[in-house]
């Protein structure tokens, strides 16, 4: 027989909704019961916001001498010493995951169980050997990398926004597939230390976005070296020798990257 908690309300999910709702809700008196799968902190701590911005910082501090020279101020082009910037980003990682681990939200009287959330009927859920009766739900879980159905990608070595922090070693050749703020921000952030970087985006740059704000984005992306191919699909990817070859259908035109 599993284990019983009555509670008033249980969160499926520990990333930045869910670790919220359960804190304020126990604050409230609420009897809590927070039930996360993976990492504590989700997608935000571990696989987005923070390792994103931490690494856009390494980059723009390794571009601080393009900006310098226009005030006068001349120095060598930076040496990137990848593995340390690796290390930044998870030291980054680090220093926040205490205010989103288990110890503190048991400290704030949350019921925390780390298992997979499975429904046993209207009012019961059942994770890590324990079932869990409750007021309410909330659901809470977040979202997973859309693998895109290419030709040739499952045979081929690929990165997603959950494995690409875990680089310690910088690519010469980064092909982003997709350009929304997510593939827009590491694109950048790779050239910037010192990566070749070909963006590619089926429709136009940040297509949700006002278009004379993305104008000034293209700009400064072209400028700063990055290849961009707008209205272009990948149609194949073949893993080869010196790494990895996309070919592209770009308004009718096939050209291989």
């Amino acid at each position: 027989m599993a284990d019983v908690i009555k509670a008033d309300i249980c969160v499926i999910g520990a990333g930045s909704a869910g670790l919220s709702i359960a804190a304020g809700a126990s604050q409230m008196g609420a009897r809590s019961v927070l039930i996360e799968k993976g990492r504590m902190g989700g997608d935000c701590l571990n696989y987005g916001c923070v390792p994103s911005k931490a690494l856009l910082v390494a980059g723009r501090a390794a571009q601080a001498h393009h900006r310098a020279a226009s005030l006068g101020v001349l120095f060598q082009p930076p040496e990137i010493d990848f593995q340390a910037v690796h290390d930044h980003v998870h030291d980054v990682i680090a220093g926040i995951a205490p205010v989103d681990s288990v110890e503190r939200f048991e400290g704030l009287g949350v019921t925390v169980l780390k298992g997979e959330a499975r429904f046993t009927g209207r009012q019961s859920v059942e994770a890590a050997g324990t079932r869990v009766e409750a007021r309410r739900f909330v659901i809470a879980t977040g979202s997973e990398p859309l693998v895109p159905p290419i030709p040739g990608l499952a045979e081929t070595p690929y990165l997603t926004n959950e494995t690409v922090f875990d680089l310690a070693e910088r690519p010469e050749h980064l092909i982003v597939v997709g350009g929304g703020p997510i593939g827009c921000e590491l694109g950048q952030a790779f050239r910037h230390l010192g990566a070749q970087v070909s963006l590619v985006e089926m429709a136009g740059l940040m297509p949700k976005d006002d278009p004379e704000l993305v104008e000034v984005l293209r700009h400064r992306l072209l400028a700063e070296g990055l290849q961009v191919f707008e209205g272009a699909k990948v149609t194949a990817v073949q893993a080869t020798g010196a790494g990895v070859r996309a070919t592209l259908d770009q308004d009718g035109v096939e050209r291989t990257i």
